[in-house]
């Protein structure tokens, strides 16, 4: 059973985007699925690093696609990456730490945080570049 079940209401309307968010969707699955079966801790490095990766992959994608296509929100949108950047450094750190219970509390961060970044700030980009380019812009 998955904690978030894809809906086509996430879409932003770019195809490539929307693969991108998918996979992460996955990925927040899995880690929903290793604290259900109380083994998030053991996934938890993993996953931060997947995030990592994620991060700078996809957050490059997207801005260089409203860059490309002149899209207003750019700055705003940076901002709203980097929160995420720093959230993301933060929770390694606490796991570096040692602190406890930190999948839970990533799985509800990511949970909420993805969700609401989709459905709020990145149908706005969608809206746009698919008035400019359609939906397989790359």
């Amino acid at each position: 059973m998955a904690v978030i079940g894809w809906k086509s209401i996430y879409e932003t309307g770019i195809v490539a985007l929307d693969n991108e968010h998918r996979a992460l969707v996955e990925e927040i699955n899995r880690l929903y699925e290793a604290v259900r079966d109380k083994r998030g801790e053991a996934v938890l490095v993993d996953i931060l690093t997947m995030l990592e990766k994620y991060t700078v992959d996809h957050f490059q994608h997207e801005e260089k696609l409203m860059a490309e296509y002149q899209f207003s929100g750019l700055a705003e949108h940076q901002k709203h990456h980097r929160e995420l950047i720093d959230k993301i450094a933060e929770f390694k750190n606490e796991n570096t730490a040692g602190a406890e219970g930190l999948a839970r509390e990533l799985l509800a961060f990511l949970r909420g945080w993805l969700l609401g970044h989709i459905l709020k700030v990145d149908k706005e980009y969608g809206v746009f570049l698919e008035s400019r380019g359609g939906r397989f812009i790359e």
